[in-house]
């Protein structure tokens, strides 16, 4: 019998989306049908051809080519890029590694340019996640842009203060931007210059006091309803019956989900914090129905060629949702969140359970609720209730 020397291996993303890698020496015709999947990308940096995680990818490869003795690589290739054309975008470039970082330290002079490598080393050394990545750097290069001709070890306090005061006064920087800013400099000074606590505290804008938005059970049942889609429908009620972030929802892998226990693993959540929630005993069938049809090989939710669904896509599915329901316009997936928190609380949960649940470290954090729940709960009546104004 003819040998192969395939070697299947698992390669992730920038974004964390998987695929299988295919490090080949076989014959032309075998190339040509790895060639021949609609969905494939050659990475020259690890010599392999990627194609989407899944099983059905699985079994096309075995259509084509033969069950043959390919052998598996329990290895795993990072990949430092997110190959966006498996996602349908049409002359998407890939960026390299090296690519990135020129554009990180663009206009930088040569001694920013090494504060800028330097943080990205301690981001890495760290685990931060490749979004923060992005913004802590995109961040602390603005601020270097500012200061272009003086070391980063010698700018000091009142340094920072004027850069703050120019970003909001002449840029009109939001607050979150100004939090962005703020949260990159002091991780810079902190873990890559080793000073002791860097305190901007007073740069920070004031919180804002905003109560949570929320649904009602009535529009929450008329929002759930909504989509007839068995994926669509599964992921809007695991967002609301477990209190999911939309993150979590994405990230979730089959083997996350525990039937029989009745819960459901949360794994390198916000903080990078595991937890457990609970499994709806009226969501099983749904599930079980979901699992025997669309048959996920990997993450939970995946898209159409497999790897993980994109976020913009839980959020197009819940806008639609949302305008079909007639629901507030203004809900957004972190609103079924919210939404979970607050039913929990006002049906009589003990607010540390809530707290557990919802992974917050602080109880303050969980304690918004029942300022919601208390006025929701309260017996106060209107005084307008005790004028006699009927006519």
């Amino acid at each position: 019998m003819k040998t192969h020397n395939m070697e299947v291996l698992k390669a992730i993303d920038s974004e964390q989306n998987t695929y299988f890698a295919f490090k080949v020496q076989i014959s032309s015709h075998e190339m040509d049908q790895i060639k021949s999947f609609p969905i494939r990308f050659w990475d020259k940096t690890h010599k392999v051809w990627l194609i989407p995680y899944s099983k059905a990818n699985w079994q096309l490869l075995f259509q084509k080519i033969g069950k043959t003795p390919y052998r598996v690589v329990e290895q795993v290739i990072q990949l430092d890029y997110f190959p966006e054309r498996f996602y349908g975008k049409k002359d998407a470039s890939i960026t390299s590694a090296k690519q990135k970082e020129k554009e990180e330290t663009e206009g930088l002079s040569s001694f920013h340019q090494d504060t800028i490598l330097r943080m990205k080393e301690q981001l890495i050394i760290r685990r931060y996640q490749p979004n923060t990545h992005r913004t802590y750097l995109s961040c602390m290069a603005e601020f270097l842009r500012y200061y272009n001709s003086i070391s980063a070890t010698d700018l000091k306090y009142e340094d920072i203060k004027t850069f703050m005061l120019h970003k909001i006064r002449v840029d009109k920087i939001s607050e979150s931007t100004q939090n962005s800013l703020i949260n990159a400099i002091k991780f810079y000074y902190e873990h890559v210059e080793g000073r002791d606590k860097f305190y901007l505290y007073d740069l920070r804008p004031r919180k804002a006091k905003k109560l949570p938005g929320f649904l009602s059970k009535e529009e929450t049942a008329k929002l759930l309803k909504a989509t007839e889609n068995i994926k669509h429908r599964l992921m809007l009620q695991l967002i609301y019956s477990a209190g999911l972030r939309l993150g979590e929802l994405i990230r979730l892998k089959v083997k996350d989900i525990h039937i029989e226990m009745g819960i459901i693993e949360i794994k390198c959540a916000k903080g990078k914090k595991d937890r457990i929630t609970k499994l709806s005993k009226t969501l099983i069938p749904l599930l079980q129905r979901y699992l025997m049809e669309c048959k996920p090989s990997y993450y939970l939710i995946e898209g159409q060629t497999g790897g993980k669904y994109s976020a913009r896509s839980v959020q197009a599915v819940l806008h639609q949702a949302v305008q079909k329901s007639g629901v507030d316009e203004n809900t957004t997936v972190h609103t079924l969140r919210h939404t979970f928190a607050t039913h929990l609380i006002l049906d009589g949960m003990d607010i540390r359970l809530v707290q557990e649940l919802l992974g917050h470290n602080s109880l303050k954090t969980t304690e918004i609720y029942t300022h919601i729940t208390d006025k929701m709960k309260k017996d106060i009546i209107s005084p307008l209730d005790h004028l006699d104004i009927s006519e």
